[in-house]
């Protein structure tokens, strides 16, 4: 009779259990998640700022790798603890007690930390925005907009994810009007310059936001996220637009230093013309800021015209 009352308990108990649970689809799976959940990590920049806009708050205890360093003071991004330069060890990750974790690229959870699964055996969620999911579509905009919805219902905030979502297809309305009619203009976006002149292809998100803002990404032929250009292929190319990355790890001025400074990349008619557009590493990744920097790109890409 006693093991007959601490089964049924036993059962109770589970049964509460699965039904407090909130369940929610990401990289083509389904997870679950106590709800609602209030120690939060961010294991990158873009992802912490997804989440302080969607209200996080104190929930968010602490950010990981930070790109752009504007933001930081005193061993804070935007008020939160920054715990680890890049990721965290294992050690450290678990020190938090976190119970949500949530990474912007798939790195987040692959060498550096325990796979999503192993957190969920320890009783930890995750979360990996849409575009680092592996196989992910070309829709950048709409896996922002996937994320804000998930995110935004886990948070309990569907309406300001919502707004959120609303005021990027403005922003991305107004772009679009801005360029309508007009013959793109060819960019050649240069990642970094630490290992070759690294860049992306058709597959990588800065050729949509690109292509949101009026222009053509000159290598999206190449059908690839990542690939590295030669000098030689690039003048080749020679494109009417250079968009240089701003990142703690490859600062803009850097790459323009090496552009006015090589025999061969200085004969670029964008370096001579001084057609170069710095943007912070940050918001050339899919973000709920996407709208915004296509927007902003589009106005200083209709400036540009007038010099060609």
């Amino acid at each position: 009779m006693q093991a007959k009352r601490w089964m049924a308990c036993l059962l109770a108990c589970w049964t509460v259990s699965a039904w407090s649970a909130e369940r929610y689809e990401n990289c083509g799976k389904g997870w679950s998640i106590a709800e609602p959940p209030h120690r939060i990590l961010a294991l990158n920049q873009h992802s912490a700022d997804l989440l302080l806009a969607l209200g996080a708050g104190s929930s968010l205890i602490g950010v990981a790798y930070i790109d752009d360093d504007g933001a930081l003071e005193q061993g804070r991004y935007r008020g939160v603890p920054v715990i680890s330069r890049q990721y965290p060890s294992s050690e450290m990750l678990y020190s938090q007690r976190a119970d949500l974790v949530v990474g912007g690229f798939g790195s987040a959870f692959r060498e550096h930390l325990s796979s999503r699964q192993t957190l969920a055996s320890h009783g930890i969620a995750s979360y990996l925005l849409e575009s680092g999911c592996d196989g992910h579509s070309l829709d950048y905009f709409g896996q922002i907009r996937q994320d804000l919805k998930t995110l935004g219902q886990l948070l309990r905030q569907p309406a300001r994810a919502d707004a959120l979502i609303a005021a990027m297809d403005a922003d991305l309305a107004a772009a679009a009007a801005l360029h309508q009619g007009e013959q793109p203009l060819s960019v050649f976006y240069l990642d970094s310059e630490v290992n070759g002149l690294d860049s992306v292809g058709k597959r990588g998100f800065v050729t949509a936001l690109l292509s949101a803002a009026g222009a053509r990404n000159s290598f999206a032929d190449h059908d690839s996220a990542r690939l590295v250009i030669d000098s030689e292929t690039l003048l080749k190319h020679d494109p009417e637009v250079i968009l240089l990355a701003d990142a703690v790890w490859s600062p803009a001025r850097r790459k323009r230093q090496l552009l006015r400074s090589d025999p061969a990349l200085s004969q670029l008619r964008a370096v001579r013309e001084n057609r170069l557009i710095d943007i912070p590493f940050t918001q050339l990744l899919p973000t709920l800021d996407s709208g915004r920097v296509a927007l902003e790109l589009a106005r200083r890409l209709k400036t540009l015209r007038t010099s060609l």
